[in-house]
């Protein structure tokens, strides 16, 4: 397994900004055949760090929707609940805990009053308030780094360097610091698979 380099960051970014991009555009822009822009994206998915290819929706242009931010004050011992319930509303693009126990919410509000969309998967009762904050434009801003990328091993949990080791196992790809941590975790995975037959 290698360390990513400035070509895989440069594929990433290129695929941020549009997942559909062809192969020989972007090989065009990173100076590689397609073929050879075609194995990196299969290195980058096989290594966890591609996980799918997905659409990004503009809600607001569907149905003429409107954009808002809303914080959610939830009561100390219902922020996990409140966090579940967020997740369900229609319309959510974005769901964020802050460090003190808000929960933050960037979504399209349906033709409804934000009282009755919220109470559609949220009891009150779980906030000591909320805000609504009208949005007159967002933009998600995708950036990448080297820095911004380190697997660890799942066995020890140590950073996984240019050495580290990949193995599908159980049909998921797991990565791995070194062959011991590797042949442990495949050890414990048969023990277990074993004794559930």
């Amino acid at each position: 397994m290698r360390d990513l380099d400035d070509t895989d960051l440069e594929i990433l970014e290129l695929l941020l900004e549009n997942a559909r991009r062809p192969y020989n555009e972007i090989a065009e822009r990173v100076d590689l055949t397609p073929p050879a822009v075609s194995d990196r994206i299969a290195r980058l998915e096989e290594q966890g760090l591609i996980r799918g290819f997905t659409i990004d929706v503009d809600r607001e242009k569907l149905r003429g929707d409107v954009p808002v931010l809303i914080e959610l004050e939830a009561r100390p011992d219902a922020v996990d609940e409140v966090y579940a319930g967020a997740t369900e509303l229609p319309g959510v693009d974005t769901v964020a805990e802050g460090m003190d126990g808000r929960v933050i919410v960037r979504a399209t509000l349906p033709d409804a009053t934000a009282r009755t969309w919220l109470e559609s998967e949220i009891d009150l009762e779980s906030l000591s308030g909320y805000d609504v904050t009208l949005l007159a434009r967002s933009d998600r801003v995708a950036g990448l780094s080297a820095g911004g990328f380190s697997l660890e091993c799942v066995v020890c949990g140590k950073e996984i360097t240019g050495d580290g080791v990949t193995a599908t196992v159980g049909g998921e790809v797991k990565t791995f610091c070194c062959p011991s941590c590797e042949d442990r975790y495949i050890s414990e995975y048969e023990d277990r698979r074993d004794a559930l037959e």
